[in-house]
């Protein structure tokens, strides 16, 4: 999706410059990024609630702003599906 121009990477910069805690940095690929474990991971402690909170906001946002989730990656959002992404737009190679 990103090479056709419709996904984003995002987080949320706090007051002091710095991404708040997700629990995990950006493009890190463990299962503790996936959304789909979150309430497995917040219940065995491997999860904090304030990177819980952090991410449902996230989300929150992108989806009010018309973008879609995926379960892999807390920081992944697209903005189309693929068939319409590679309908609509050229790849990018």
């Amino acid at each position: 999706m990103h090479n056709y121009g419709a996904a984003v990477d995002v987080g949320i910069i706090g007051n002091n410059d710095v991404l708040l805690d997700m629990g995990t940095p950006f493009d890190f690929f463990g299962e503790l990024s996936k959304p789909k474990r979150e309430k497995e991971f917040l219940e065995n402690g491997q999860l904090s609630k304030e990177a819980l909170t952090n991410r449902l906001l996230l989300r929150h946002v992108m989806i009010k702003a018309g973008f879609t989730t995926i379960t892999s990656e807390w920081w992944h959002f697209n903005a189309t599906n693929k068939v319409s992404a590679a309908a609509r737009y050229e790849l990018i190679e």
